[in-house]
């Protein structure tokens, strides 16, 4: 994942802007926007494992996409 931190004006005050998948999320402080982007970065390179149900079901959809049935 891409993260970008940027400082920015809006109306005459200053902001800290942090870009990540096409969203934009603004902060009052430098340290509130690279601790949003240090915690997001953080939880997206966490292992996650998707319960098997899902997998199955993904399996399933997968095979028909590919006409198995």
């Amino acid at each position: 994942m891409k993260l970008r931190i940027e400082r920015a004006w809006k109306q005459d005050k200053l902001i800290w802007l942090v870009h990540a998948c096409g969203l934009t999320l603004s902060f009052a402080d430098e340290a509130s926007a690279v601790s949003f982007a240090a915690k997001l970065e953080e939880r997206v390179d966490a292992p996650h494992q998707l319960p098997a149900k899902t997998l199955e079901r993904w399996a399933a959809e997968h095979s028909r996409l590919r006409g198995g049935s």
